[in-house]
């Protein structure tokens, strides 16, 4: 009883039956109905109805086979005769039909192996046709022509044979084969004719002409038999009702005669028939005729039993097809409430992992980033059979996510803090190593050696961007920063200095612009990784065209163009995205990582970066950068809009960096930029001087002319926290500005100028160790020359001076790296 109870119940709960039981019951009614009716006859009737339709398209060509052969052999007829404009006109008809047949023939899909062989047949004979009308046109025997002719019949009739079995069925068998019997006796009745037509004019058969007769007239009586015994009753009744008449009766008549002996005869006198030519003629047309008649509506008969048998098995196969509807509804309907329920709890759990997938776990992740504890709700399905195990199965991945970006998220702040510190360390190193290698420059005497020493501290500077770009993927901070405005020109110099192939990278019409401090530096980086990949991606030899422009909204577009291998449509677009992307969380691989960096500085300032192909098909790429207006200060009226390209003949500003050797305690950015030799082309645009514009001072070319004598005008030097940002290309120091700005620095005794030693040509100058150096005596407070409480001023100095501005400068950024190095030194203990 308990048993039984249970049973109940569950049968009773369906909702918690197995998936299985559910898909059972809902399939159970069509499959039985598919099985049964679909099995066993739909789709045979359809396969029955198909092969009605090519019957019915080969029953069309056999009705189109009767007219052809019949034009055929009454142009047979009428080459006996001496008309030739009839016989033209009679093989014109006979060609259009050919052609109507040879296009039927094509457009059925599958004649069979047998019925191709006898069309390819009688096209061969049909070939032989027109020179065979040629030879009755040029008056050849009659008994080439006629046999001529007998061969392109038989061929005809053979294809017409070769299809009487596709007819299977056997409503059409017996009119298929009456068809062509029927075909059969009228070609002997055509033959006939004109055998008998020629022994008319001649007065009488010869003796192989009448044996021949004689053998048509009894395959004649032979195939009007066979067809008798094939043919359905009342085929054959139309046939004894329409070939009769006294033209039958009197051309067989003529035929009995034609094939008697004729009677002996006196010498010189002509033989004879009993009938003349005209009366055979008559009766012979008539009597075809009479059979044509039946054979089209034989033909007729053919066609319309095809069609009617399609009809009629489509017609079942369509209520078969009916029928088997019906179960399938009956079987929805039985299985509509089971089948709503799988459809609810399906889409149940699709609505909720789509939920899961797209909101909430994508929310739980930025809370575990963000420090806050996450939770995802359960699914919503609570029944016990397979989708709610299903749901569970659903929970337990979600946790187990919800646990793994907490645990990425760990490693991931692990990691960017092992990156950041390894940074930092490899910075203070990198730093140390730029001081000592400015104090052995300092020392240096030999310039094969000084060189050298210049080639170190290249090296150190892009080591320490490759420190810097470390800090960017780790997504942290950096450190150092401008405090002032800077020239676009410096920056773009800055950029090209820390790039291996620097010597490669030109600068072109550079606008007498300013940087904002804060972005300055990430420009400098963004710029100097677009630079370092076009000189890694471009032949040795070549050279990298750096130029800048104004824009009409007051943003600088800056061009970085190349001539290398290029890029693919794929790649091209895939590096655009991650530079748009902005850096994002992802890990770049090792050859993107340029990229990378480029997008995170650039996202940061709204910096727009684009990669393109060169105009005109040319090989390389164009990078262009353009610099929002918010970033770009110190800009003039005039300079507003494109740039405007340099008249013919107008001295161009340029500053120019020749190779020399630096200052004894240059170790700054100025220093290195000397040595690197790089020129940077500016217009002549009027502007205000800028305090950090002493980085790079501007020199016009050398006028070869007596020099006026220029009065010395005092100038006021700039504060100390103005230089704050020349901890070298990259930027700043790696703590506050003002930090820095309030150290106070040591001042140096002034130094007169001396000349440089002669030299051997070739050679580089000796260097003096604080030859170069000029500092004016600071008072009590620090503020400028005792008893003025002012900074001293200096002299203003021309293109000549520039190494001691450099010198100056690098004292200064001595000390400004001394105090950075302490700083990273505290961070990394």
């Amino acid at each position: 009883m308990t048993a039984r109870r249970s049973w109940s119940k569950v049968a009773v709960q369906w909702r918690n039956w197995p998936v299985l039981v559910k898909i059972g019951a809902v399939l159970v009614v069509p499959v039985i109905g598919a099985m049964t009716l679909g099995t066993l006859r739909v789709q045979a009737d359809l396969d029955l109805a198909d092969s009605y339709a090519e019957v019915e398209r080969l029953a069309q060509l056999r009705e189109e086979l009767v007219p052809t052969l019949g034009l055929l052999q009454g142009e047979r007829n009428l080459a006996m005769e001496s008309d030739d404009e009839e016989y033209r006109a009679q093989w014109a008809r006979t060609d259009t039909l050919m052609e109507t047949v040879d296009w039927m023939v094509g457009n059925t899909p599958d004649l069979g192996p047998v019925a191709t062989a006898g069309y390819d047949n009688l096209k061969r004979a049909m070939g032989a046709l027109p020179g065979l009308r040629q030879q009755v046109l040029a008056g050849t025997d009659t008994e080439v022509v006629r046999s001529g002719y007998a061969i392109l019949t038989q061929a005809m009739l053979d294809f017409d044979r070769s299809l009487v079995s596709k007819f299977p069925d056997e409503e059409l068998t017996g009119s298929s084969t009456a068809l062509f019997d029927l075909q059969v006796a009228r070609e002997q009745v055509s033959f006939q004719q004109s055998l008998v037509l020629e022994g008319v004019r001649r007065g009488e058969l010869t003796g192989p002409e009448r044996e021949r007769l004689i053998e048509s007239d009894v395959r004649l009586a032979d195939v009007i038999a066979d067809m008798r015994s094939v043919a359905p009753p009342q085929l054959w009744q139309q046939y004894l009702d329409t070939v009769a008449g006294s033209d039958v009766t009197q051309r067989q008549e003529f035929v009995r005669q034609a094939r008697a002996e004729p009677p002996p005869r006196r010498p010189g006198v002509r033989a004879t028939l009993p009938f003349n030519a005209a009366d055979w003629t008559r009766t012979s047309d008539q009597t075809t005729a009479l059979m044509t008649f039946v054979l089209k509506a034989v033909a007729t008969e053919l066609r319309d039993g095809a069609t009617r048998l399609q009809d009629e098995t489509s017609t079942r196969a369509g209520f078969q097809s009916v029928l088997l509807l019906a179960m399938v509804l009956l079987a929805a309907g039985i299985g509509g409430v089971v089948g709503r329920y799988l459809l609810r709890s399906l889409r149940s759990l699709r609505n909720a992992a789509l939920d899961v997938a797209s909101t909430k776990l994508p929310s739980a992740v930025s809370d575990i980033r963000a420090g806050r504890p996450a939770k995802i709700d359960p699914m919503p399905v609570n029944t016990t059979e397979e989708f709610g195990q299903l749901a569970r199965a659903f929970d337990t991945v979600q946790n187990q996510a919800v646990r793994s970006a907490e645990e990425e998220a760990e490693l991931r702040g692990n990691l960017r803090n092992i990156f950041v510190n390894l940074s930092r360390r490899s910075q203070g190193l990198v730093e140390r190593q730029l001081r000592l290698m400015e104090q052995l420059e300092q020392k240096e005497n030999d310039p094969d050696q000084l060189a050298n020493l210049f080639k170190l501290d290249h090296l150190a500077t892009r080591m320490r961007r490759n420190n810097e770009n470390l800090v960017v993927l780790s997504g942290a901070e950096l450190g150092r920063r401008f405090t002032e405005h800077v020239p676009l020109a410096d920056v773009l110099r800055a950029a090209v200095s820390e790039v291996e192939h620097y010597e490669r990278a030109s600068v072109r019409s550079v606008p007498r612009v300013d940087v904002l401090g804060y972005a300055a530096g990430d420009l400098v980086r963004s710029v100097a990784e677009l630079v370092e990949n076009a000189t890694a991606f471009s032949p040795p030899d070549s050279q990298v065209i750096i130029q800048t422009s104004i824009r009409d909204d007051r943003s600088v577009l800056i061009e970085i163009i190349d001539d290398g291998i290029g890029m693919g449509d794929a790649e091209l677009a895939d590096a655009n995205a991650r530079v748009a992307a902005g850096g994002g969380v992802d890990v770049p691989v090792s050859r993107q990582m340029g990229l990378f960096v480029v997008g995170s500085l650039a996202t940061r300032h709204g910096i727009r970066v684009l990669l393109a192909r060169r105009d005109n098909g040319e090989d390389g790429l164009v990078a262009s950068v353009v610099v929002p207006p918010e970033l770009i200060t110190g800009m003039a009226p005039a300079q507003s809009g494109p740039a405007q390209p340099a008249q013919p003949g107008a001295a161009e500003e340029t500053m120019v960096f020749e190779p020399q050797p630096a200052a004894p305690d240059e170790g700054s950015l100025s220093g290195r930029l000397s040595s690197v030799g790089i020129s940077v082309k500016l217009p002549d645009l009027p502007r205000a001087s800028s305090p950090a514009s002493i980085l790079f001072r501007s020199h016009r070319p050398v006028i070869e002319q007596d020099p006026e004598p220029v009065a010395a005008q005092p100038q006021q030097q700039p504060q100390q926290d103005e230089f704050a940002w020349l901890g070298g290309p990259g930027g700043g120091s790696s703590s506050a500005p003002a930090k820095h700005a309030a150290q106070p620095s040591v001042p140096a005794q002034a130094r007169p100028t001396t000349p440089p030693p002669p030299q051997k040509e070739g050679e580089l100058p000796k260097r003096v160790p604080k030859a170069q150096l000029f500092v004016t005596p600071m008072g009590p407070e620090g503020t400028g020359p005792p008893g003025n409480g002012k900074r001293g001023a200096v002299p203003a100095r021309g293109p000549g001076n520039a190494e001691r501005a450099r010198g100056f400068l690098s004292s200064f950024q001595a000390g400004i790296r001394q105090s950075t190095t302490e700083e990273q030194g505290e961070e990394q203990t």
